[in-house]
């Protein structure tokens, strides 16, 4: 740890009852290049976590600015910051512990592969590492040994010390920065409260400027140039403000009247949108963003309002290069928060707008190209009741499913449900009458491994299993009956994949839980209570909300309808829907804190037996998979997030719908018939219209239950 975490730990104590890492990533996304003169696309945001030692690949959809888990790789010890080349094909990130910096490519999928040699040597401590806008060099603030470390970048990404490896810097330099034109960079000195300012040689070799430093405020944090190269602004972490500098015409940076301008509470990272007309800074300690337009001269002017919330402990602010989307990596609390960008510059929370980390994000990174990255549908696993197996598929390029070699693996006695992490590493099945969650390991082919154990005590008469957004937690509901209790079960996620129960094993979850599935942003559960056991008038949803290790805290309920057996979150999660086997479906918004309150009207429908449930990845339609009738029923959703049924109400689909699901790309839909034996599938039209593909059904095992499918991105 930095020595800024005691300075931080004693003047945030009474402000805070979590602790706060606040490590020396430094630096915003913008800066160092300008506005891009074709359109680029924002693909994959790559997030260091610190604690983890590892950094986590989240797919960007570029139509909605939301953020999925797609893969992680390990880095060296406590990585805190991570960028992207210009080209979008390497990633580097600097690992303040090692001492190193680790160097990537970047797969078509977005995923880091390690180049040979995986690392580099840097300095004591790096703490933040820059590309040049050209692509050809990189630098790093080595916070520990008061240097800059710098490299050449050969045609395959990987880092080459120049012949002078390193050049002094200030008194403990948290971020580089270097301005378009490739010929001035930029240090901020947190201990000095100096900017270093280098010229670039044309061989990328730094050597200082006369003066070597200009002055600025306490503690700077985060330094950022504009992309016309004229303007320098730096986030002064115990000054909250922002020091802003017009650069002269030899490179030294000039002080603007006035010299600051105001921002929020310790403010960690700063940078500029890719217009140029705008800047962000992050502030940790208020948990705020400050934004500005930047007027005539460079000046910084506050927006109104002058700043937007996100939560505590920013370290990170990056723009994507399309200039729509704006993130922050909010370290301590396990989470980044999502923003989109108006016409005029100003933040507006995204939806969701946050999403729960994988790690403790410190930095991000955002990579870009040509086209957006798309999801794709791989594999697909359906449970099978009455054979005690896992039916096993590949998904082909028009949709349709294909057996693997080996069709099935087997699982426990009644496979009710089956789950997969987001990472298509892992998938678990909660086996009803054997009173255990089978594990499996996916390989590169999607076939199914038995883990060692290959089972998971801890649950009675398990129904329903899910997997939160960032890969840490499962949670299962328990049905119970009779005098057997009825809970959910919670459990970590190991390294190799297995499941640790929390100390909390079990939490109460009302009468009969037969579905569970978690919201968007990984901050809250919902268990559908069948209350078939019960007096009570109808089903209903119980809510949890989810903590910092994983453990469920029950917060309340909201009545559904007969025998409530589904229920499902939109991508935005603002609405939910709930299926009830009395016929209907039970709509609902969520509020900020993620309770529900029901729509008017209450419930739609008029199936017999709704038995599943689900949303479009778009968030534009639901099918609701009919048990007693036999069919599908597909609506559109609202603006208001209230359902409508489309003008063919019902599809046939076989006999006895339990499940319904659909695939990552939105392009097809595939329903189970528990009395047939077989998977209905369907391609979606592009008004969300289903349409059995020509081959109408293939062969599952013995009554066949829940649907899996895994995804990749390209």
């Amino acid at each position: 740890m930095k020595k800024l975490l005691l300075f931080l730990v004693v003047s945030l104590v009474a402000a805070a009852s979590t602790s706060l890492y606040l490590v020396s990533c430094g630096g915003g996304g913008g800066g160092g290049g300008g506005a891009p003169t074709t359109p680029v696309y924002p693909r994959f945001v790559y997030a260091a976590n610190y604690l983890a030692n590892s950094i986590s690949t989240y797919w960007l959809d570029a139509t909605t600015g939301r953020l999925q888990l797609a893969s992680t790789v390990s880095a060296g010890t406590r990585p805190e910051s991570v960028t992207v080349d210009p080209s979008g094909r390497y990633a580097y990130v600097a690992n303040d512990s090692s001492n190193t910096v680790s160097q990537y490519t970047i797969g078509a999928e977005g995923a880091l592969t390690p180049l040979v040699p995986p690392t580099v040597p840097a300095g004591a401590g790096p703490s933040s590492v820059k590309i040049d806008p050209s692509g050809r060099y990189a630098y790093v603030a080595n916070d520990g040994s008061d240097t800059i470390s710098q490299y050449t970048i050969g045609s395959n990404g990987i880092l080459t010390p120049m012949a002078t490896a390193t050049v002094p810097a200030g008194d403990g330099p948290t971020s580089v920065t270097v301005d378009p034109a490739v010929k001035y960079a930029y240090v901020a000195n947190r201990n000095s409260n100096t900017i270093s300012q280098y010229a670039i040689g044309t061989d990328g070799s730094l050597t200082l400027m006369t003066p070597a430093t200009a002055a600025t405020g306490t503690q700077p944090y985060s330094v950022t140039v504009d992309p016309s190269g004229r303007y320098v602004y730096v986030a002064n972490l115990f000054g909250d403000n922002v020091f802003q500098y017009t650069i002269g015409a030899n490179g030294a940076l000039m002080p603007m009247t006035p010299a600051s301008i105001g921002t929020g509470s310790k403010p960690t990272s700063i940078t500029v949108h890719p217009s140029g007309k705008h800047v962000y800074v992050g502030n940790a300690e208020s948990g705020t963003i400050s934004q500005y337009n930047i007027g005539t001269g460079g000046m910084l002017t506050p927006m109104i309002p002058a700043t937007i919330g996100a939560d505590l402990w920013i370290y990170f602010v990056a723009v994507d290069p399309s200039g729509t989307y704006l993130y922050t990596a909010n370290g301590d609390s396990y989470i980044i928060s999502l923003f989109r960008i108006g016409a005029d510059g100003a933040l507006t929370p995204n939806s969701p707008a946050t999403i729960a980390s994988a790690g403790f994000p410190v930095s991000l990174a955002i990579g870009h190209g040509a086209a957006p990255a798309r999801p794709v549908a791989k594999y697909a696993y359906v449970t099978n009741w009455f054979d005690g197996t896992v039916s096993q598929y590949t998904v082909g390029a028009d949709g349709t499913l294909a057996p693997l070699s080996m069709p099935t693996v087997a699982a426990g006695t009644g496979p009710e449900s089956i789950a997969v992490d987001p990472l298509g590493k892992y998938a678990y099945v909660a086996n009803f009458y054997s009173n255990n969650v089978s594990q499996y390991t996916i390989d590169a082919h999607g076939a199914l491994s038995p883990m060692t154990p290959a089972t998971a005590p801890g649950v009675t008469e398990p129904s329903s299993v899910t997997v939160d957004p960032s890969g840490r937690f499962v949670y299962v509901t328990n049905y119970g009956t009779g005098r057997v209790a009825s809970d959910v079960s919670q459990y970590r996620i190991g390294t190799n994949g297995s499941l640790t129960q929390i100390t909390t094993l079990r939490v109460g979850a009302g009468m009969n839980p037969v579905s569970v599935t978690v919201h968007p942003s990984g901050a809250d559960v919902y268990v559908a209570n069948s209350a078939r056991e019960s007096v009570m008038p109808g089903g209903y949803v119980t809510h949890f909300t989810i903590g910092a290790d994983g453990r469920l805290s029950n917060v309340g309920y909201t009545m559904a309808g007969t025998l409530t057996s589904s229920v499902t979150v939109d991508p935005s999660g603002r609405y939910a829907y709930a299926a009830n086997l009395g016929g209907d479906i039970s709509q609902y918004t969520i509020g900020a804190n993620g309770a529900f309150t029901s729509m008017t009207p209450a419930l739609v429908g008029t199936g017999l037996g709704y038995a599943s449930v689900t949303v479009h990845p778009t968030g534009k339609y639901v099918y609701a998979a009919n048990s007693d009738s036999d069919n599908i029923s597909p609506y559109v959703i609202g603006a208001d997030g209230t359902l409508s049924p489309m003008a063919t109400l019902t599809f046939g689909a076989g006999d006895s719908r339990r499940s319904v699901t659909v695939d990552p790309s939105g392009k097809y839909a595939y329903v189970s018939n528990w009395s047939q034996n077989n998977i209905s599938q369907y391609t979606i039209g592009a008004n969300g219209s289903l349409k059995l593909m020509t081959r109408a059904a293939v062969t599952a095992g013995s009554q066949p239950c829940s649907i899996a499918i895994v995804g990749s991105y390209e």
